[in-house]
C-alpha cells in the first residue's frame, strides 16, 4: 500500500472523528439527536456504581443519562475512561447515570478489567500514574470504573438501536439522553462536558444543535467528493475544493480543524514541498496529543518511504510532536515520533535520549525498540 493511499484513508478517518462522528447519509437520520431514546436490553451489568445506580431499562424522567459505547480492544476507549469518571462523579447527585456498553462476551470484560491501569492512562484523572520509567500503577480498571455503569451486551441489540440506526462509524461514541427521553447530543465522549452540562442544567438548545448536525452532513459530503477527486488524480481540483470547504466551516472550530488536517494530509501525500504552510497554519488549533501525534508521524512515513520532504517541513513536524510531548509526556509513542524527527534534523544523541525514554514507557513495543538500536548502532560506529 503506498503512502499517499494510507494518509488518504487514514485522514477519512481522522475527519469524521473531528466532525463528531456524525451519520454519514442522509439515509440514515432515521435515529439521532431529536429522537426517542429506545431502551435499552443489556445483559451483563458488571459495574453499577458499587450499588449506586439501579440497571435500566427504560429511561426515568427527570434524569439525564449518558449511553456510551467501548470494546476493550478500543485505545481511545480506554483512554477515555478516566474522563468518564470524573464525569460521574461530577453529577452523581445531579440525576445522571452513565452506562458504557460494549458488545463483547462477559470473560473478554471481565479479563480486561482485573488488567493493571498504565500509567499513562491513570494520569489523566488524578495527574499522577506511576514514576518516570512508566511502571504500571497497582490500580486495576475495575478499580478505575467502580463508580459508574460498566456492562457488555453481546447480541449487540443495544449497540444496533443506537449505533447502527444513527450511522454511527467508530467508537467511543457517547449519546446523551436528556430529561424528556430524547437523545440531545451524540459525539465522542471527550466532547461532552459542555452538552452534557447544558442538557443538566436544562439550557441546552437541541434544535440549535440539530442545525449544525445538517449542516456538518453536507460538510461530510463535500468531504467525500475531496477524497474521490483526489483519488482519481484530480489533485489541483481537490486542494481547490478544500480551500472553498474551508469558508464553509468558518464559523465550526470542530468543523475547522477537520477540514484543516485533511488539507494537510492530502498537500503533504500530493505536494509535500508545499505542506509547510499547511502544517504551520493547523497547529496552534490543535490540543489533541493523538491527532498532533497523527500529523508529526505522517512525515516520519513520508520521508521513509523516500519523499522529497523539505527541510523546514521537518522542523515544523518536530514542533508538532514536541506539543504533543508536552501535553501527553508518558506517551512513548509520541515520544517515539518526536526521535524520528530529531534524528531526520541531524541530532543523532538528542534523538537517542528521546528514544530511550520512548522504550522505557514501552519496552513491549518492538519498532520502538528497533529504532533505539538502530540509533545506537549508528552511534558506535561513528565512534569508532
Amino acid at each position: 500500500m503506498n503512502i499517499a493511499y494510507r494518509v488518504l484513508a487514514r485522514v477519512w478517518l481522522l475527519s469524521i472523528a473531528v466532525l463528531c462522528w456524525l451519520p454519514m447519509s442522509p439515509a440514515q437520520e432515521e435515529f439521532g439527536v431529536g429522537s426517542k431514546a429506545p431502551a435499552i436490553d443489556v445483559e451483563h451489568w458488571v459495574q453499577t456504581g458499587e450499588g449506586k445506580f439501579n440497571q435500566v431499562k427504560d429511561f426515568e424522567a427527570g434524569k439525564v443519562y449518558v449511553i456510551e459505547f467501548w470494546a476493550t480492544w478500543c485505545g481511545p476507549c480506554v483512554d477515555s475512561m478516566p474522563h468518564l469518571v470524573e464525569l460521574q462523579n461530577k453529577y452523581a447527585d445531579k440525576q445522571v447515570q452513565i452506562v458504557s456498553i460494549s458488545d463483547e462476551d462477559l470473560e473478554t470484560v471481565e479479563k480486561f478489567l482485573d488488567r493493571k491501569v498504565p500509567a499513562k492512562v491513570l494520569g489523566r484523572i488524578n495527574g499522577a500514574g506511576g514514576d518516570e520509567s512508566g511502571a504500571d500503577d497497582p490500580m486495576t480498571f475495575r478499580d478505575l470504573t467502580k463508580s459508574y455503569c460498566l456492562t457488555t451486551d453481546p447480541d449487540g441489540s443495544v449497540q444496533q438501536a443506537y449505533m447502527e440506526a444513527s450511522g454511527q462509524m467508530g467508537i467511543p461514541t457517547a449519546f446523551i439522553v436528556g430529561k424528556d427521553g430524547y437523545v440531545e447530543w451524540i459525539g465522542h465522549p471527550m466532547e461532552m462536558d459542555e452538552p452534557l452540562e447544558k442538557v443538566v442544567a436544562g439550557s441546552w438548545d437541541r434544535d440549535a444543535y440539530k442545525a449544525i448536525l445538517a449542516k456538518r452532513q453536507v460538510i461530510q459530503g463535500k468531504v467525500m467528493e475531496i477524497f474521490q477527486k483526489h483519488e482519481a488524480g484530480e489533485i489541483d481540483e481537490a486542494l481547490k475544493n478544500i480551500d472553498e470547504l474551508m469558508t464553509l466551516v468558518d464559523d465550526d472550530p470542530e468543523a475547522k480543524s477537520g477540514v484543516m488536517m485533511m488539507k494537510v494530509h492530502l498537500t503533504l501525500a500530493s505536494k509535500p514541498a508545499a505542506a509547510t504552510e499547511s502544517f504551520r497554519a493547523i497547529l496552534p488549533s490543535i490540543d489533541d496529543p493523538e491527532m498532533l501525534n497523527e500529523l508529526a508521524w505522517s512525515v516520519v512515513e513520508a520521508i521513509e518511504n523516500k519523499q522529497d520532504i523539505p527541510r523546514d517541513l521537518i522542523g515544523v513536524a518536530r514542533q508538532t510532536a514536541e506539543k504533543a510531548a508536552k501535553l501527553e509526556p508518558k506517551s512513548g509513542a509520541i515520544l517515539d515520533t518526536l526521535a524520528h524527527l530529531v534524528y531526520y534534523e541531524g541530532d543523532l544523541d538528542k534523538a537517542i535520549e528521546i528514544q530511550t525514554k520512548a522504550s522505557q514507557l514501552e519496552p513491549d513495543i518492538k519498532e520502538i525498540e528497533d529504532f533505539l538500536a538502530k540509533l545506537k548502532k549508528e552511534k558506535d560506529s561513528k565512534g569508532k
